[in-house]
């Protein structure tokens, strides 16, 4: 109880996701000994990470797993914060890195994704630390980016490509290196695939589930809509005036990295900034390929994955502020990366209220539903019933909450004779309805 109330004094505004709630409730089934039914298409990917956390927390219950799964989530966000800043900084020094941190801690929809728990937050912290070890000293810290990107490729496969670009660009300059980084970058994609085929039996059940999935709940794929779900999602995540500026400075630092040396006005970028340049630059191009690869393959395209390649332009864009006077390039993308922020100020700041309101509201629904669904007299009242059905937001809470797999709850607004069902929580409720299971008076 102590901790629960730690954490509702601390993250009041944390609520997570349905996905994450998912993750939790098969941690637990996976802890009592149950592999989870993967099959209906109405389920979420299955990631290895979330999964193993969950695998972990399950025996403080499933209200305090959840507790601990917001402070998690609490810690991710600011780990993502810090590698912007440390991002920012191998770029274009310390006013860089304070000026890319503050840009994504006060970005009203990177600040959405941290409050619902998506993984997208955990995943783009582990890369963009990653991207910052690379830029400050590429040779040095191999091993560790490597390890960051592994970690990042149980939470999304685009860490796969990026892990394995840096393990060849590795093995080019040191080919002694290359098999102990090659290991490290295949890692991520062995640990997915195995674990799809524990837990489906099928090696690529992520891949085949998430088509499935995506077709049935009308998600937007395919090539046909990849550029205007490209620059729909950049514009919503950043914003085209700091994404121009990131764009701006990407093209600058390449020129200039690769410049010929006798033509260099100063070789200030051929030192200490240019691994940071073209590591920045990397990202956003291997980011938007990654993003291209998902429509391919008739994934969802949703703005969400386009974070890592956003976020990057972000660091670009600080780095244009701060070394505005040595180029005129540099002085255009910095007035496009300032201007485009103080006309957003005014929007953003009433976006983020309303998030941090949004969340609060989620955070106390919630808690109410564990309260009432942790109730001796509800709970036996429910045990003899062999459907509980759920609202589609309510699936994996109820499960998680009555130890039963999501996929034997069904969906559905309203439960028929016989069954029990969980409806609601709109935040201004009711939060539950209980129908009597027949033959059980």
């Amino acid at each position: 109880m102590a901790i629960a109330g730690l954490c509702a004094g601390l993250f009041p505004f944390v609520s997570p996701s349905t996905d994450a709630r998912y993750s939790l409730a098969w941690g637990a089934e996976l802890l009592r000994g149950e592999l989870p039914d993967l099959g209906p298409a109405d389920l979420p990917t299955p990631h290895p990470l979330p999964i193993a956390v969950s695998v972990a927390l399950a025996p403080l219950g499933a209200e305090r797993a959840l507790d601990a799964y917001e402070v998690l989530c609490a810690l991710a966000f600011l780990t993502l914060v810090y590698a912007l800043f440390r991002f920012g900084r191998a770029l274009a020094g310390t006013g860089a890195g304070v000026l890319a941190a503050a840009l994504v801690a006060l970005n009203p929809r990177i600040d959405f994704f941290a409050l619902r728990g998506f993984i997208d937050i955990p995943f783009a912290a582990a890369v963009m630390l990653a991207a910052a070890l690379v830029g400050e000293q590429p040779r040095r810290n191999w091993a560790r980016a490597l390890g960051l990107l592994a970690l990042a490729g149980l939470l999304r496969p685009e860490a796969w490509g990026l892990a394995l670009l840096y393990a060849l660009w590795l093995g080019f300059d040191d080919r002694a290196r290359f098999p102990a980084a090659l290991g490290l970058a295949v890692l991520g994609p062995a640990v997915w695939i195995g674990t799809d085929l524990l837990l489906a039996g099928d090696g690529l059940h992520s891949l085949h589930g998430t088509q499935a999935g995506a077709d049935a709940l009308g998600r937007t794929t395919g090539v046909d809509d990849l550029l205007p779900s490209l620059t729909a999602g950049l514009d919503s995540l950043i914003g085209w005036p700091l994404a121009a500026a990131g764009l701006l400075t990407a093209g600058w630092g390449l020129w200039r990295a690769y410049l010929p040396r006798g033509r260099r006005r100063d070789d200030a970028l051929a030192g200490a900034e240019r691994p940071a340049y073209l590591t920045a630059a990397s990202l956003v191009v291997a980011g938007v390929g990654g993003f291209a690869l998902l429509a391919v393959a008739d994934l969802p395209l949703n703005d969400r994955y386009l974070v890592v390649p956003a976020l990057s332009l972000v660091g670009l864009a600080a780095a244009a502020v701060m070394r505005a006077s040595r180029s005129p390039v540099l002085a255009g993308a910095a007035v496009a990366a300032v201007a485009g922020t103080l006309v957003a100020a005014p929007a953003d700041v009433r976006a983020i209220h309303d998030r941090f309101s949004a969340g609060r509201a989620h955070h106390r629904a919630e808690g109410e539903l564990e309260r009432l669904l942790d109730g001796p007299a509800l709970r036996a009242r429910l045990a003899p019933c062999e459907r509980v059905v759920a609202r589609g937001d309510l699936r994996a809470a109820t499960a998680s909450l009555l130890d039963r797999d999501p996929a034997a709850v069904p969906i559905a607004d309203r439960p028929a004779p016989g069954e029990a069902g969980v409806v609601a929580p709109s935040v201004d409720g009711p939060y539950l309805l209980v129908v009597r299971c027949l033959g059980h008076g």
